[in-house]
This record gives C-alpha cells, sequence and structure tokens, in this order.
C-alpha cells in the first residue's frame, strides 16, 4: 500500500488516514494537534489531550499527526492511571494494581516510559518474597499459576534502569516463587500445570463440562511459555549477579551464582523442548491452545502465548510460520480462534489491545513488516474509534460491546507506547547493548523522531526516516561526537541516532486465516458401554469418536457401536467436525470394567477422631481437630490406581477469590500428593459436590488407608481461610 492517497492502514472494515478514521457508524478526525473530534452514531464528541509530552517522559513528533496524537494521548492515560503512592492502576475501572496486568503492561512499554511507577507496582504485588497471583479460576493459585509473568515486567524495569538493588530483589523473589510452586507442582514431568495466563474467565475458553480442578490439572500453552521465560530471565540476572560478583572478587558468590543460572536456565531449556513437543501441531503448523491433564490437545490458537513464544525464543524455527497462521479479524488479532460459539464475547470473540501489543512486537522481532501494519492499524483505530485505550472490543463488530470494560486499560496504554517505542523506533536489548531495529510499513512512512527517552545512564534522541526494515544508513553521535553503532547499556551522556531506511519490497507472503466460530460441543445422549450416543451438532458433517486420546472413527450420524476391550478402563470422547472446523472435545465418558471401581467412605475426622463423620461427608480446615480425615481401610491388589475426591469448596465462586484448598494425600502415613481443591461452585453453596483431578498411584498388596491432611506445605494464597466439605474417594485400578 502506498501513501500517494494519504492512508496510512485500511481494509474492508475501515480507513485511516495521518488525521482521520473512517468506518461504518464512526468519523473520528484530528481537528487540530490537540482535539480528537469523533462522531458516532450521529452523535459528537471532542477528545483533548497535550500537544507535548510532560518533561518527565520522552516526546515524539512525527509527520503524520495520528501517530503524534494517540502517542500524547496515551501518555496522558498512563498518567491518569497513576495512585498518590506511586503505583499504576489497572484501568479507569479498576482501584487495584494487578500481577499480570503491571507485568505484561511494563513489559509492553511502560517500563520504559515510567520505570520507577512500575517499579513500585511491581513490588506491591509481592507479599513474603512470594508473587501474589490474580484471582482466577477457581480460588486462584494454583489453578491460576501465571504470576511468574511478574518477570517479564521487573526485567523491562532492570533493562531501563540498569539498578543492581533491583536486580537483587528481583532474583530472590523470582526464586522463592518458583521454590513456593514446587509444593504443589513437582517437576516429575517439565510442563507446568494451571489455566491460560489471562484467559481467567473459565466459560470464555475451557468447555462447559470442564472442572475447575480439572482446568488446574491441565498444562497450557501460554501459562508454559511464561513459566520458561521466568526462568531464562531469571537464569540472565543470576548471572549479572555473577558477573558482578567476580568483578569484586568474590570468587565463592559468583561460582554459586553461575550454578545457580546454569539450573535455570537448563530448566528453561527443558520446558521449551517440552512445548513444542507438546503444543506444536505438525499437520496444521500452529501451536494449541492446551492440553487436558490427560493429554487430548485443544487445537485452537492463543494469540499471546504465540508472540510470547516468538519473542522469547522458543518458537525456534517454527516462528514465521506460527505466526502467519494466527488468524485475524478486521479489526485487529482475537484472543483466540476459533471462537466459542453460542459465547458471548470478552476473552471469546474479542481483540485486546495488549494481546494486539505482543503479537506486533512478535511482527516486529521477525521484520514483517506488513503484518506489523494489521496490528498497528488495530491499535490505532481503536484509540481514535473510542477516544481512549480501551480494555478490549468485540472482534466481528469492532465495538467495545463486551461482557466487561474500561477506558485507559494499563496495558493497553501501555500497548500504544510499545507500538512506538519497539516498532517505530526499534527499541530492542541485547544483553549488553541497545538495539535499534526499526519496523515501518509502507503506510507509516515519513519522518518520525523519539527525544528525552532515558535509558540507564543514556539520553537518547532517534530520528528514523523512511520505511521498511532495513537500515540503508546510521549514524550515531555520543554527546556529539561520532560513534560506532554499536552502544553498549553503560554508555554515559547523550546519544543522537539518525537512521534512514531502505524502502525494499517485501516478499509477497500467503494473508493471514480469518478468525471463525468452532462448532458446539458434543452432549452426551445415554450412552452405554455398549454404544456411545450423542445429540446432533448444528452444522457438523462427522464426528471422530476417541478411545483414551486416539482417534478410533469418524462415522457420520450420532451413534457408535464400542468394541470390546480387556483393559480396566477406557475413556470415551466425541468432537464434531465439518472441513478443518472443530468442537472442542466432549466430556469424558468412562467405561470401568467390572470390579474396577470402589468408594471409600470417611472414617474420622482429627488426629484422635475428634470428630464423627455425618451423612458420609466431612469438614476439613487448618485446626488440629480439623487438618486430617481417615478413610475406611481397603485391601488392595498391587498394581496402578486413578484416585479422585468427591468435594465442595464454596468459600468464594468459581470466578474469584484465593481461598483454593489444598491437602495432601497420604497412603498408609506416607505422603503421596498434594491434591488441590478449588472453589467448585458459588459462594456458600455447600450441597454442590464435584471430584477433584485425578492422581494415579501405585499400591502393593495388602492393607491400605487412605488420608487427607492439611500440612504446613497446604498454606494457600489466602493463608487462613482454607477449608472444604469432602465426601468419598474414587479408585479406579488401571492395570
Amino acid at each position: 500500500m502506498d501513501n500517494k492517497d494519504g492512508v496510512v492502514y485500511g481494509n474492508e472494515a475501515y480507513r485511516l488516514t495521518a488525521t482521520r478514521l473512517e468506518q461504518a457508524g464512526t468519523v473520528a478526525e484530528l481537528v487540530s494537534p490537540g482535539e480528537l473530534r469523533i462522531t458516532r452514531d450521529g452523535q459528537t464528541r471532542s477528545v483533548c489531550f497535550p500537544t507535548q509530552a510532560p518533561a518527565c517522559y520522552p516526546d515524539l513528533q512525527s509527520d503524520l499527526p495520528l501517530l503524534t496524537a494517540m502517542y500524547h494521548m496515551a501518555l496522558r492515560e498512563l498518567d491518569e492511571n497513576m495512585t498518590p503512592e506511586g503505583t499504576l492502576l489497572a484501568g479507569a475501572n479498576w482501584d487495584s494494581v494487578w500481577t499480570r496486568d503491571i507485568a505484561y503492561a511494563a513489559g509492553l512499554g511502560a517500563a520504559l516510559a515510567n520505570p520507577e511507577t512500575c517499579r513500585k507496582s511491581l513490588e506491591s504485588r509481592v507479599q513474603g518474597d512470594i508473587i501474589i497471583q490474580d484471582t482466577g479460576t477457581g480460588g486462584g493459585w494454583p489453578i491460576s499459576t501465571d504470576r511468574v509473568s511478574w518477570a517479564i515486567g521487573a526485567h523491562a524495569v532492570y533493562r531501563r534502569t540498569g539498578e543492581r538493588e533491583w536486580l537483587d530483589y528481583c532474583v530472590d523473589v523470582l526464586m522463592a516463587t518458583l521454590e513456593d510452586d514446587e509444593r504443589v507442582m513437582p517437576a516429575e514431568q517439565p510442563l507446568r500445570r494451571g489455566e491460560t495466563s489471562f484467559i481467567d474467565w473459565r466459560e470464555q475458553s475451557y468447555p462447559e463440562w470442564m472442572s475447575m480442578a480439572e482446568i488446574g490439572a491441565s498444562y497450557a500453552f501460554g501459562t508454559n511459555v511464561v513459566h520458561c521465560i521466568c526462568r531464562r530471565i531469571l537464569a540472565e540476572m543470576l548471572r549479572e549477579q555473577a558477573a558482578a560478583a567476580t568483578a569484586a572478587r568474590r570468587t565463592a558468590e559468583a561460582r554459586q551464582r553461575n550454578e545457580l543460572a546454569d539450573r535455570y536456565s537448563a530448566e528453561a531449556t527443558t520446558l521449551a523442548e517440552a512445548i513444542n513437543e507438546a503444543f506444536w501441531l505438525r499437520s496444521t503448523q500452529h501451536y494449541g491452545m492446551y492440553r487436558s491433564a490427560d493429554g487430548m490437545l485443544d487445537d485452537r490458537t492463543d494469540a499471546l502465548a504465540t508472540s510470547l513464544a516468538v519473542l522469547c525464543g522458543i518458537a525456534g524455527e517454527h516462528a514465521d510460520t506460527a505466526m502467519a497462521k494466527v488468524p485475524v479479524s478486521p479489526f485487529g488479532t482475537p484472543v483466540f480462534s476459533p471462537y466459542r460459539a453460542n459465547h458471548p464475547a470478552y476473552h471469546n470473540r474479542a481483540v485486546w489491545p495488549f494481546v494486539e501489543g505482543y503479537v506486533l512486537a512478535a511482527h516486529t522481532a521477525l521484520q514483517n513488516a506488513d503484518r506489523a501494519a494489521h496490528s498497528m492499524g488495530a491499535l490505532l483505530r481503536a484509540a481514535m474509534a473510542f477516544g481512549t485505550n480501551k480494555e478490549n472490543f468485540d472482534a466481528v463488530s469492532g465495538e467495545p460491546n463486551t461482557l466487561l470494560n474500561s477506558d485507559r486499560q494499563l496495558w493497553s496504554v501501555s500497548s500504544m507506547l510499545g507500538l512506538f517505542y519497539h516498532t517505530l523506533f526499534g527499541i530492542q536489548f541485547d544483553r549488553r547493548n541497545l538495539v535499534i531495529s526499526p519496523c515501518v510499513p509502507r503506510g507509516f512512512a515519513g519522518s518520525h523522531r523519539l527525544t528525552g527517552l532515558r535509558i540507564r545512564n543514556m539520553e537518547l534522541s532517534i530520528h528514523v526516516h523512511g520505511w521498511g526494515t532495513e537500515v540503508c544508513s546510521m549514524r550515531v553521535f555520543i554527546n556529539g561526537e561520532p560513534s560506532c553503532p554499536v552502544i553498549p547499556l553503560d554508555t554515559e551522556g547523550k546519544v543522537q541516532i539518525e537512521l534512514e531506511l531502505n524502502p525494499a519490497e517485501a516478499e509477497e507472503s500467503a494473508p493471514p486465516p480469518t478468525a471463525g466460530v468452532d462448532l458446539t460441543i458434543p452432549v452426551w445422549d445415554n450412552p452405554t458401554p455398549q454404544e456411545l450416543r450423542w445429540h446432533p451438532v448444528p452444522g457438523a458433517a462427522s464426528y471422530i469418536v476417541y478411545a483414551d486420546g486416539r482417534a478410533i472413527a469418524t462415522p457420520l450420524d450420532c451413534r457408535f457401536k464400542l468394541p470390546k476391550h480387556s483393559g480396566y478402563l477406557r475413556c470415551y470422547r466425541v468432537q464434531a467436525e465439518n472441513k478443518g472446523v472443530c468442537s472442542c472435545l466432549s466430556a469424558p465418558y468412562e467405561v470401568a470394567a467390572p470390579g474396577a471401581r470402589r468408594f471409600l467412605q470417611p472414617l474420622r475426622v482429627g488426629e484422635e477422631a475428634e470428630y464423627r463423620v455425618e451423612r458420609n461427608q466431612a469438614w476439613l480446615d487448618t485446626e488440629p481437630y480439623t487438618a486430617r480425615l481417615d478413610y475406611e481401610g481397603v485391601t488392595l491388589a498391587s498394581g496402578t490406581y486413578r484416585l479422585r475426591v468427591l468435594y465442595c469448596n464454596a468459600t468464594a465462586s468459581c470466578r474469584d477469590g484465593n481461598t483454593c484448598a489444598l491437602r495432601e494425600l497420604f497412603v498408609n502415613g506416607e505422603r503421596v500428593a498434594m491434591i488441590p481443591l478449588p472453589h467448585n461452585t458459588e459462594d456458600c453453596n455447600w450441597e454442590s459436590y464435584t471430584y477433584s483431578a485425578p492422581v494415579t498411584l501405585h499400591a502393593d498388596a495388602g492393607r491400605t488407608i487412605f488420608s487427607l491432611r492439611y500440612t504446613p506445605r497446604c498454606v494457600n494464597s489466602h493463608g487462613y481461610i482454607n477449608q472444604c466439605m469432602v465426601r468419598h474417594i474414587e479408585l479406579i485400578r488401571l492395570n
């Protein structure tokens, strides 16, 4: 696209020029450098903002008034999110700091603009050296485990300031948090459990049948990516400490820091390999969204997770292909695709500007200007149309009519800043140097100048002229003297950078896939151990039947006669399909061999049997007399068993709170596993019972006693309320 007609970016949904947005029902125009006039559905209003940045911020001036205006509007909204205590609120509708919000926002651009407020905000999300997990499905941690995203923001602050005290603090916090995770996520295998990062309204992205416990036992692509990033950042910070210790001739300390760095780096490498093995779909060349505890892969794309995997190097040789396979809508990149059928827009069927910001960063890293233009257009269109950096908007209509929304959402503001800092001016870091690598799409050609940007002891002025991704000339002046184009991070003084881009034509690439809608999930229709039956799915052409995770049949109708099998337990699922568009998997239907399943009733509560068990249910709490529950003894044959606990946790709703209960499972007095018992119903509904996630264990032949106990290892995020009601244990022999 050239810029002869003044079009910066346009598609079938909207047209964006240097001063004006036009789309159905909306016109937004810059009537002066500091005023945006928006007419939507016949109603006109004005949004005003400064024409220059406050002295504490870097300033931007561009040939394209649109860019200058949206940059200054973003800085104003960043200031409006600041509290008297110097922290950053999550947005206009939110009165607190959230862990993932400030972490992702700092990584996008807020740390470059205002590192001190980002630092204070990140510090406010640490309690006793442990990062606070945001509320999420089932009572937060350990069902939600993406609190380690804190490392992304912490690293962005350190890159900007280089402060040794902050580095030491971050190392202590990250190590303590990872050790805390090990209590409930022991690394018998490298993948980490927990729901999808940030997509924490479970009904938006997970099947209706999937319980909070099953979500907590699943493995999400995005959450595993942030766990890998955290370990890589920690290893890098430890090596920084080792270098400082070496310089100070503290040899033993340097050796210890390097050994720890090697440990976390090795963990990150192993995890990255496991991520690619578990989530990369060779047949379709994209990453899936999550794996259930029994290994079934949900093959939807996750835009944030894919972008982060590219940015941190996990994607490796898959990077270009993975980003090319992320579906888009005319208004931007949806959070995931395909959308859930018959579900409203929020995480589902929505564009979140902060996710778009990371998509843009990934396209920038891959130097794909055409795809970067789509993300830049999406961010600028939304800010122009709404007069603010909204939290999210509908991916189909482009309107902010989602279930929940906010003006000046912090990570949306930061995404806009990142558009300028990281894409237009190409500010990147390696371990020792500042790297300038712009990505300017053709429509954004012009003269763009950023001044007053402080990075450590430098004050930068960057002038980018032209368009493209190839630098044809770069002149660097340090304190007025010409210098080489490599800019060490320990440079001091004024640094002026003049860049001329080479307008080389990009290679033709296939257009990205268009985001669509999935099929509804098949629902069982009284299946039997002899025949599976399910209700028809509208739009389905055929169905796929799975047995223990393996596709075994593709019937055209809604029934399938089951073959005989000799095992103790077999799990069946069904999926609707039509020309490559699939539904989520159905709820599992299990067929157990006669006598393979047993139910063990609760026997006594407390070390000394202080409480009787009434109506086959027991109350478990943290006091000594309610901290232990023994089940009736059972004689078992030697073999492998699957164990689940029927329980109720109604201390808060399924979506909120931080009171996920934790109990340790003991077998004949020996510790075997940690069992999370998350919120499974609405607040105070203590009559609703569901099963915990399954635990697989080996039992020797003989009399066996199972116990659930509250131990010091069972402390949850709340720290005090850790309660649940429990009934029987379901025990199924597997071999």
